[in-house]
């Protein structure tokens, strides 16, 4: 049953109207298919996640301990209700479900809804035969972070595996770097848990684009269990931070309490035996194919490569704001390739590797953390195929897309619109690669003297509204030059605390007329001054319980107490002007800057603009 107590009071007629719930099976997702298994469900904010489980179960004939929901590649946990995870009510949102048993001691799977390419999935069936074999994950020596080897039947090397809990400062790393989730990471702007799944961001940028690519790796997210791994259960079981960790990109509650380790019985437990820890480890991480190379950049001279093989990687750099692009994360192959006269030669092809330390919170990137600052392809000017890419970029799309899978921190996304803002806007003025760079990284060793937009960033935020509004009212302009009317706009934060409240109470309203009128029509259920006994604690036990007042507290304060995922709206009034002024700053740099390059692109403009005004001459 969906609401034990609603069919009890069916004669009462309900405050709030249910809302249709989509839910479809997720193995019909990812092969692309139609899907037909997908039905509705009626539910309301209050309905917890144990009673759609249970309902899907039946109704597709399983046991519910074998299914699991998602929405937006979050797994939702039975104790918690659908307006916990912030699900959108009369809206008729969709959820998926997927069908998992464990039959054996390892175990390989796409996480929730991540998007995975048939290459991979073809590799995800050679992995679980290699296991079945006896083939181990692999781990390698080097580097700070644990980094596995996926290999076939015939010992071949096909994948790379990187688990987010094996991270550098992470509660599992076997490198000596162990720390807990959330904890200060090598590179400034990226926390520890926080590396791993932007490995699948930056596959999922060049994934959206069909004309320009990057040829980043093809990489998904997935969940991996093996006898071969090990857990530091001390520094899992105390682990402190625990705010971040039930907020940061993919490590939701239901991943959180996995991780912790739960005891054998549970029925909702994932883990299967093991003679010391009494389960099988499951890692999360990304699951990234593995790229033959003749070796990497640093082998080679940088004059072999060409200028437009050199651009990918400096444009892929800018987009995603990658702090690490040392000459050891790029990798050669070496390919044959016929010229204008028909004679074949020899072609570099570069394919970038390694981005778990792009996105940042900050603009903390010296030009020394970037190798091909000092090529010479960096001084050329883009192609007008590399322009057409770059003015053809949709940023506020990128990131509702990206959104829709990961999940990153405002301040990530703030980095991520400025960067991709300074790559457009100084590619309008044919500002080459070199001086681009040279605007948005500092050649300070030390640190102390920040780079040109990072100054720019600093007086935008001192006239605009900040990104993350805040609780109290601020003022955004004037109108008017006799009234000079204040335009006040209140925290989004805030309107929806309070749409929640208004629901919630809402909601609590109708159920004490529901307890009242139900009170008073029988006699079988004792009054609220009646104590001691079993119908009444049944009839409490259906969600109408004594303490209202509480309840309505406790659901008020939800928020801080569940950590639930805030919503970060990017096109909000307070964004709209915060980049309007960042663009005219970014602007009157390069015309102090680069005066002549600021010169030539407006007289361009200009008689781009005396054409379009003959042309409506002529035709009028």
């Amino acid at each position: 049953k969906m609401n034990s107590y609603s069919t009890n009071l069916s004669s009462q007629k309900p405050s709030i109207k249910s809302s249709k719930l989509k839910v479809s099976q997720i193995s019909f997702m990812k092969e692309g298919k139609k899907d037909h298994k997908a039905f509705e469900l009626k539910y309301y904010p209050w309905t917890q996640v144990s009673e759609i489980r249970s309902h899907i179960a039946s109704k597709i004939s399983v046991p519910h301990r074998n299914v699991r929901l998602f929405f937006k590649n979050e797994e939702l946990v039975n104790n918690l209700k659908m307006i916990d995870y912030g699900i959108p009510f009369k809206k008729h949102p969709e959820i998926f479900y997927e069908i998992f048993s464990y039959k054996n001691d390892y175990s390989l799977e796409i996480y929730g809804t991540m998007p995975c390419p048939s290459t991979l999935e073809k590799i995800i069936n050679q992995a679980l035969m290699g296991f079945a074999k006896g083939l181990k994950p692999k781990l390698l020596e080097d580097g700070t972070s644990g980094v596995y080897q996926i290999r076939n039947v015939e010992k071949e090397v096909i994948a790379i595996f990187k688990p987010f809990d094996e991270e550098p400062n992470a509660p599992n790393n076997q490198k000596g770097y162990v720390n807990s989730f959330g904890s200060k990471s090598f590179r400034e702007g990226i926390l520890s848990g926080e590396a791993t799944i932007r490995e699948e961001a930056a596959y999922l940028l060049d994934s959206f684009s069909d004309k320009y690519k990057f040829d980043v790796p093809a990489t998904t997210f997935v969940e991996l269990s093996h006898k071969a791994f090990k857990v530091n259960m001390e520094e899992m079981k105390t682990m402190e931070n625990d705010d971040y960790v039930k907020r940061s990109s993919i490590m939701n509650r239901f991943l959180y309490e996995n991780l912790r380790g739960r005891k054998k019985g549970n029925k909702q437990d994932i883990f299967v035996s093991n003679e010391k820890y009494n389960y099988i480890p499951k890692k999360y991480g990304t699951l990234q194919k593995f790229i033959n190379s003749t070796g990497v950049v640093a082998d080679y001279s940088y004059s072999l490569f060409t200028v437009e093989e050199a651009h990918k990687i400096m444009i892929l750099d800018f987009r995603i704001l990658n702090s690490d692009r040392n000459d050891e994360n790029i990798l050669l192959q070496k390919k044959m390739k016929k010229s204008d006269s028909d004679e074949e030669k020899i072609f570099y092809k570069l394919i970038p590797i390694d981005h778990a330390l792009s996105f940042p919170s900050c603009l903390e990137i010296g030009d020394f953390d970037i190798c091909w600052m000092s090529w010479k392809q960096a001084e050329v000017p883009f192609t007008k195929k590399e322009k057409e890419y770059i003015e053809s970029i949709d940023i506020l799309e990128d990131m509702e897309r990206l959104n829709s899978y990961i999940y990153l921190r405002p301040e990530c996304w703030k980095y991520f619109r400025i960067s991709n803002t300074v790559l457009k806007v100084c590619t309008k003025y044919n500002l080459t690669p070199f001086e681009i760079g040279s605007l948005l990284y500092h050649f300070d060793y030390d640190n102390k003297t920040p780079s040109k937009i990072k100054l720019i960033v600093e007086k935008t935020e001192k006239i605009s509204m900040p990104l993350k509004l805040p609780k109290r009212i601020r003022l955004l302009s004037f109108e008017g030059k006799k009234n000079h009317k204040k335009i006040l706009e209140k925290s989004e934060k805030e309107n929806q605390i309070k749409e929640r409240t208004k629901r919630v109470n809402s909601f609590y309203r109708a159920e004490r007329g529901r307890r009242k009128s139900y009170l008073e029509s029988t006699t079988s259920v004792p009054k609220d001054g009646e104590n001691g006994s079993k119908e009444k604690d049944d009839y409490c036990n259906l969600g109408v319980g004594k303490n209202i007042s509480n309840k309505i507290k406790k659901l008020n304060h939800k928020e801080s107490k569940n950590n639930i995922q805030e919503e970060y709206v990017f096109d909000s009034p307070s964004n709209q002007l915060y980049f309007q002024n960042f663009v005219m700053f970014l602007e009157e740099l390069i015309k102090t800057e680069y005066p002549e390059k600021a010169k030539l692109y407006e007289e361009s403009a200009n008689e781009f603009e005396l054409t379009i005004e003959e042309k409506d001459s002529q035709n009028f």
